[in-house]
């Protein structure tokens, strides 16, 4: 549960700093379109810190193996953050 509000938090902190940053919304999206990407990045981010999680616990068994599952387990949070990223923002900055 730690690691998946950890990765929550991350996701949740990368898409307002990007939102902040970002010109202007085009007249043509709704009002509110910037709640998609506020729940659907965190979320698959948190998915990511579960992943994360999971397969640390899964083969971290001696040296060699955790540092395997670290970089899997950290790629696999990566991955996780991108497609929530661009599945939070399509629609609107990537249609």
């Amino acid at each position: 549960m730690k690691r998946m509000l950890i990765g929550g938090v991350i996701g949740l902190v990368l898409i307002s700093l990007f939102l902040i940053s970002a010109d202007d919304a085009d007249p043509t999206w709704n009002r509110l379109w910037f709640i998609k990407p506020l729940i659907i990045t965190p979320i698959a981010a948190a998915m990511g810190g579960g992943f994360h999680f999971y397969v640390d616990k899964i083969f971290s068994s001696n040296n060699w193996s955790s540092v395997l599952a670290f970089t899997l387990g950290t790629l696999g949070f990566v991955v996780a953050l991108w497609l929530g990223t661009v599945l939070g923002l399509d629609g609107t900055y990537w249609n």
